[in-house]
C-alpha cells in the first residue's frame, strides 16, 4: 500500500518537473510573428472609452498594428523608450513600450506601431513587445 502511494508521488512529481521544463524552455512569442489587427490610435482610445470589456475581448493580449501621431517620448523604469499616439483626449494616449532601447522617434511622427495589447490604465491604452511597422 505505502509502496503504491510512494510511486504515484514520485510519478506526480515527474510530471510537475517535466511541466516546469517544458514551460521554462518555452519559445517567446514574438509579435512580428503575430498577425496584427490594424486600427489607428483614435479608435482604439475610443473603443476602450466606450466599453473596456467589450475592448478587452477584441484586443486583450492581441498583436495589433495602431497608426497615430506621436505626442510624447519617455524612457520607463527600465530605460526601454516609451511612445505615445496621440488621441483627441490628452489624459488617454496610447502608450508603447518599444522593445529595442536603440529605436528612434521624434515628436510629431506619423507611424504605425505594432505591439501586444496590455489593456486600458488611468493613462490610457498600453501595448508592450512594441516594433516600429516598415
Amino acid at each position: 500500500m505505502i509502496k503504491k502511494i510512494v510511486i504515484a508521488l514520485l510519478l506526480l512529481i515527474l510530471i510537475g518537473v517535466g511541466t516546469g521544463i517544458y514551460m521554462w524552455n518555452k519559445p517567446h512569442v514574438k509579435v512580428e510573428d503575430k498577425k496584427g489587427i490594424a486600427i489607428t490610435a483614435e479608435a482604439l482610445a475610443k473603443e476602450y472609452g466606450a466599453d473596456e470589456k467589450a475592448a478587452d475581448a477584441k484586443y486583450l493580449n492581441k498583436a495589433i498594428e495602431v497608426t497615430g501621431t506621436v505626442s510624447e517620448i519617455d524612457k520607463n523604469q527600465d530605460g526601454g523608450i516609451m511612445a505615445v499616439l496621440q488621441t483627441s483626449d490628452p489624459a488617454a494616449g496610447v502608450q508603447c513600450a518599444m522593445r529595442d532601447k536603440g529605436v528612434s522617434l521624434t515628436k510629431g511622427q506619423n507611424i504605425t506601431i505594432k505591439g501586444f495589447c496590455s489593456g486600458s490604465g488611468l493613462t490610457g491604452v498600453s501595448l508592450t513587445d512594441c516594433i516600429i511597422k516598415q
